[in-house]
């Protein structure tokens, strides 16, 4: 009786235990399936390199190509907003979040179908269960029944940092002053890259962390760092309105005219520096000597933030506005020429198209995705929907406006907003154009005029080809 009662005392004690911990890691599978139709339809932010597996082996596949269309036309993102929070923050909240919530804590495709019930019209749900069902035939074919093993494994290594984690955690918490609570652990839900090189990604959603692994990775700190720093996404995320407020009106209270700059990278280099700089350091003894974000400025950032933060971390000192002031300092001199940088301008954009079904907005940032970096972005329609025009007059962020359908309806109503195209005329506009300025509020805007399918592309291509735009004039290019 004793005995029992002993491994009952332990168990019970081992499971508190556990449950203390702030960090889980586990492979749901039908997140990975859901992945994979999101790899197969080029969404946003997704694996190329495990794009690049699958293609060879499915291409020919017109019943799964099919499936992927079918997928690529549900409305999956209804978006909605909590009030109270400043426009520069993430204010605007999304079903597909939750649609991955349920997925990382489901165990099979039906049990996510109970969880998720709600979320999205109840035909819409069918669909998407359905479609999941399909392909995760294809899912265990290509790459379940061969790397299943190698996930699980990975999942193994990982957690041997989960005892450090929880301190790591309180300190990342307070200085962010983050109102996440250690009794709500991270669930950080892994899924399978084949191959030992290559590009993963990762995406925070509340609690659950979806993080892509090579399966024949030995770089387990390296990881920890990404966990860590999509972590800080969802810790930034969840700053009390009133102090997202105060930390705006910190930006806003700064003189420089890279500001809005700064802040429009802050989050991503902040948690660069965080997670792929300090905590690496932390766990290794070392910094990182390579890049510890695939983006130039990102990159930078976080580099020219590291020193501070470190600083802030030792002396446990939350965030205040002396390091906000010394951020938008340090971005400024790193990248004095940024402000006509089309890379720069559309890491925060908000974008405006006639686009009428989810496959055309899906093709509009799958060709701005292939050469920038749109890390956070929002996409409308139609243009002249009066939302969409008080948003054109009142977003602080870059505003992208794609002419593409109902040309001088459109025009027009652009030209009373922004005075600055008041000498551009219809002989102007035969073809192709790319025009671009800052308007009184000293915000860039960019008109992609497009006249055929073709059109768009070629801009996006001249986009990158400039790098910059020239503040002398509004038309950039011009096909001829």
């Amino acid at each position: 009786m004793r005995k029992r009662l002993f491994l009952f005392c332990l168990l019970a004690f081992a499971q508190f235990s556990i449950a203390q911990e702030i960090m889980q890691f586990k492979v749901s599978k039908p997140y990975c399936v859901y992945n994979f139709l999101e790899t197969m339809t080029t969404q946003q932010g997704v694996s190329p390199t495990l794009r690049e597996y699958i293609v060879p082996n499915i291409a020919k596949d017109s019943s799964f190509r099919q499936l992927c269309i079918d997928f690529q036309n549900l409305k999956l993102n209804y978006h909605y907003q909590l009030e109270g929070y400043p426009a520069n923050r993430k204010s605007f909240r999304s079903t597909q979040d939750l649609l991955i919530i349920a997925l990382v804590n489901a165990h099979t495709i039906d049990d996510f179908k109970q969880r998720s019930i709600g979320i999205l019209p109840h035909s819409e749900q069918q669909k998407l269960v359905t479609l999941l069902k399909q392909a995760e035939t294809y899912y265990d074919v290509l790459i379940w029944d061969d790397y299943e093993e190698n996930i699980m494994e990975q999942r193994k290594k990982l957690e041997t940092y989960v005892p450090q984690s929880s301190e790591i955690f309180n300190k990342i918490r307070h200085f962010y002053r983050s109102t996440w609570t250690a009794d709500v652990p991270f669930l950080v839900s892994l899924y399978p890259i084949p191959g030992q090189k290559g590009i993963s990604t990762a995406t925070p959603h509340a609690n659950s962390l979806c993080i892509g692994v090579l399966t024949n990775d030995t770089r387990g700190v390296e990881r920890m760092g990404v966990v860590f720093h999509e972590m800080c996404h969802v810790l930034f995320n969840e700053q009390t309105p009133e102090f997202q407020q105060q930390l705006d009106q910190w930006f806003e209270a700064n003189t420089s005219p890279y500001k809005q700059y700064a802040y429009n990278f802050f989050d991503e280099a902040l948690a660069t520096a965080i997670g792929n700089g300090w905590v690496h350091k932390n766990i290794s003894g070392s910094l990182l000597t390579k890049d510890w974000y695939n983006n130039e400025y990102i990159d930078g950032f976080a580099k020219e933030l590291y020193p501070s933060v470190e600083e802030y971390f030792a002396k446990q000192q939350p965030i205040d506005q002396p390091f906000i002031d010394h951020a938008i300092a340090l971005f400024a001199a790193k990248f004095p020429d940024m402000r006509t940088d089309y890379s720069v301008l559309l890491n925060r954009v908000s974008i405006y198209n006639d686009a009428e079904t989810n496959i055309e907005r899906t093709e509009i940032r799958q060709a701005f995705g292939k050469y920038f970096q749109l890390t956070h972005n929002s996409l409308s329609s139609p243009i002249l929907a009066p939302q969409n025009l008080e948003s054109l007059q009142s977003s602080p962020q870059t505003q992208l406006i794609i002419i593409d359908k109902n040309h001088q309806e459109t025009l027009n109503a652009i030209k009373e907003l922004f005075p600055q195209l008041s000498k551009i005329t219809a002989s102007d506009l035969t073809n192709h154009t790319l025009l671009s300025f800052y308007d009184h509020l000293n915000r860039p805007i960019i008109i992609l005029y497009v006249i055929n399918e073709q059109g768009m592309e070629t801009l996006v291509q001249q986009m990158k080809a400039l790098h910059f735009f020239d503040t002398k004039k509004i038309i950039q290019y011009k096909v001829d």
